[in-house]
């Protein structure tokens, strides 16, 4: 095998200085958009992907931007060097040696060894690479107006995007859509072997064109459905009384722009209505914004702190609780499943910890990292842990999740039971309901068991 290349190849990638996200404050990492996102779950309105964190209580960045010389200890050094050196000699290799050098593309041979590297981090799908296009969704996934289908996503153990959520009066629900389908293709290209934020991007686009899925349902075969992108404005939080009861119950989809702004108005509404006690249902919820973890929280939590974090020399700062909680004394159960991720922790734990309600459910998803991200020259970013979290009390959660108070598990593909359905029924539809979460978290409040 002749060892020349057919074609000069280009040059080995090398490292650039990484900028820092501008115009963002961000929990306590001046300059960089502050993120805390669920590891393999997306907001999939297929115009967004993960949900992210911000702040905007900081100004201007003081902190340097990051750089091979202060991205830290391994940065320098003969090692790294000759880790590095390897990476460009396997570059250098493919490109001397590949059959067809025509067919090589080196914006994806790049995007593929910085997607490996953030994967060989460790931090499972926290630590991450973002196309421009996957960032820029990213952002707009969390600004409260999507084009896109409507739907949530998860990656189960068997490496299927399962649909956990569907969003009432969008595309995909009136499609019909359901809780636990499986997407199996995007405009018959198969979903095997991609991520997450690899099939979003298949599947956003630009309003008023198709797309069609195909979707795997147990108990039917498999089945395409072409679905027409629209615009549309997700309701951050939505709520309902308890048919029969002084029950409220408000349910928070993510951790979006106004999130906090939005559960005031609904706790106020429901006391309005008589409310007395509330269900808090965090079930599927990715994360979002820090800021509004911490607003939220802070609604149902006095005094004291909502979550502890620690950077990578050790230091620890607390993310105390705001004053003016409208909800601090009103008795509550927290709802929780294993898509509840990120800042949906946060405010489980706080709860939790400030022994302010019982969690009911099933365990977290256990995301214990704060993500800062850090912009590439051409628009992509690099998504990297640069805080990890614990709960108020201490408890960590990363790679461990939260235990509900009281276990109750619902079916892959049972429907959960939402505000929009409850406000439509009676006491005896609701006696009725399938959802034993809600049902126990009403037993609870009003019978105390």
């Amino acid at each position: 095998m002749p060892s020349a290349a057919l074609s000069a190849p280009p040059p080995a990638p090398v490292l650039a200085p990484v900028k820092r996200s501008g115009g963002f404050g961000g929990g306590r990492i001046p300059g960089a958009l502050v993120l805390v996102l669920a590891p393999v779950l997306a907001v999939v309105m297929f115009a967004g992907g993960v949900a992210a964190e911000r702040s905007g209580a900081l100004g201007p960045s003081t902190a340097p931007a990051a750089t091979a010389e202060t991205a830290g200890p391994a940065a320098s050094g003969s090692t790294s060097a000759a880790d590095l050196n390897l990476v460009n000699e396997a570059w250098k290799t493919i490109h001397d040696n590949y059959v067809d050098p025509q067919g090589l593309d080196d914006q994806k041979l790049a995007y593929g060894a910085i997607r490996g590297i953030a994967d060989a981090v460790g931090d499972s799908g926290h630590t991450s690479f973002m196309t421009a296009g996957e960032a820029k969704a990213s952002e707009q996934s969390l600004s409260g107006s999507f084009v896109g289908i409507g739907v949530q996503v998860s990656e189960d153990a068997a490496g299927k995007f399962t649909i956990s959520s569907v969003y009432p009066g969008t595309p995909a629900d009136e499609a019909g859509l359901k809780r636990g389908d499986h997407i199996l293709a995007v405009d018959g290209k198969t979903t095997t072997g991609e991520t997450v934020d690899q099939t979003v991007a298949r599947v956003r686009g630009p309003e008023g064109e198709k797309v069609t899925l195909t979707v795997s349902r147990a108990g039917t075969a498999d089945f395409d459905v072409t679905i027409v992108r629209r615009k549309f404005d997700l309701p951050l939080i939505s709520w309902a009384m308890v048919p029969g009861t002084d029950v409220a119950m408000i349910r928070l989809e993510q951790f979006a722009t106004g999130a906090t702004e939005s559960l005031k108005k609904a706790i106020t509404a429901a006391k309005q209505q008589g409310a007395k006690k509330l269900i808090l249902d965090l079930r599927s919820n990715p994360g979002g914004y820090v800021n509004e973890a911490v607003g939220v929280a802070s609604q149902f939590v006095g005094d004291g702190i909502v979550y502890q974090s620690f950077n990578r020399s050790g230091e620890e700062k607390d993310a105390k609780v705001l004053p003016g909680g409208l909800a601090t004394d009103i008795p509550m159960v927290v709802l929780a499943n294993g898509d509840t991720a990120s800042s949906a922790e946060i405010v489980t734990g706080a709860i939790q910890d400030a022994k302010r309600g019982q969690v009911v459910g099933e365990k977290t998803f256990g995301t214990g990292t704060v993500l800062g991200q850090f912009n590439l020259s051409d628009g992509s970013s690099l998504r990297i842990g640069v805080e990890r979290w614990l709960t108020r009390g201490g408890r960590p959660i990363w790679h461990e999740g939260l235990d509900p108070d009281v276990k109750v598990a619902l079916p892959t593909d049972a429907q959960p039971l939402l505000p929009d359905a409850l406000r439509g029924m009676s006491a005896s539809d609701f006696a009725g309901t399938t959802d034993g979460q809600v049902k126990k978290a009403v037993q609870l409040l009003t019978s105390g068991k």
